[in-house]
């Protein structure tokens, strides 16, 4: 039996491939498990810089297990977080940049994933809903991650009616980052790995803890973790080499 998770890696990316296309790659306890293991693995490889995180099949993931009684967005215990919680937390929190391959459609748990990616990449083909209110349910979970990507007045009507929108809509309120011919998917994935493989690979987790915490902070606040981080970042040997290729018009040693 295959594993639900798919992990690989290729060139300067990490691919984690959902692989439960018998039921669109919901959110089984199992999967959601299989994920954290297969993200941190990726987080820990020093050969991957970018992950890149799509599914197998038609769909890039459905949601919640409802046949698994709610599977991993609910867990087996009732004191402690389902492990749905973690691999969310896990993806937002990346220190590396997240491509999203969003082949397929997704709905529910799936837009959290895909919310939580830094650029998702979308086939003109696919579709989403929040389709936990038509269940008796609510986005909870993923709506700490929603609605830090999309404005609420956008995604109000869509949890409250559980209407399905397409790739452009969503880009539109900020959920896809771009939307991409289906059979241009790969070309597009490809490039924008090289894209990311040609920056400085600690000046790129630099950028994720910037997106992560300044919108978090006043003015004041920013400005000191700012001028803070700037002088770190200007005295390091990755920054100095990057002058320094600039100066001499030449690539930096990180590019291949």
């Amino acid at each position: 039996m295959d594993a639900p998770v798919d992990y690989r890696l290729s060139g300067h990316a990490a691919w984690l491939t959902l692989n439960s296309p018998e039921n669109h790659n919901a959110l089984s306890n199992a999967l959601c498990l299989a994920f954290n293991q297969a993200l941190a693995k990726a987080v820990n490889e020093p050969r991957a810089r970018v992950i890149v995180l799509t599914g197998t099949g038609k769909s890039f993931c459905a949601g919640a297990d409802l046949k698994g009684s709610g599977g991993g967005a609910v867990g087996e215990a009732q004191d402690t977080p389902p492990p749905f919680v973690k691999s969310m937390e896990q993806l937002w929190n990346c220190p590396k940049p997240v491509i999203g391959r969003i082949q397929g459609s997704a709905f529910g748990g799936g837009l959290g994933l895909l919310a939580a990616c830094d650029i998702a990449l979308v086939a003109d083909t696919a579709r989403f809903a929040f389709t936990e209110v038509r269940l008796g349910l609510s986005p909870n979970i993923i709506s700490v991650f929603v609605l830090r990507k999309a404005p609420l007045a956008r995604l109000t009507p869509l949890f409250l009616s559980g209407q399905r929108f397409d790739p452009h809509q969503a880009r539109e309120m900020g959920l896809a980052s771009e939307v991409v011919p289906a059979n241009d998917l790969d070309d597009a994935v490809t490039a924008l790995i090289g894209e990311l493989a040609a920056c400085g690979p600690n000046a790129l987790k630099d950028v994720k803890s910037l997106l992560r915490t300044v919108p978090g902070l006043s003015i004041t606040e920013g400005l000191e973790w700012a001028w803070k981080n700037n002088r770190r970042q200007f005295t390091s040997d990755e920054a100095k080499e990057g002058m320094r290729a600039f100066a001499e018009k030449r690539k930096p040693a990180w590019v291949e």
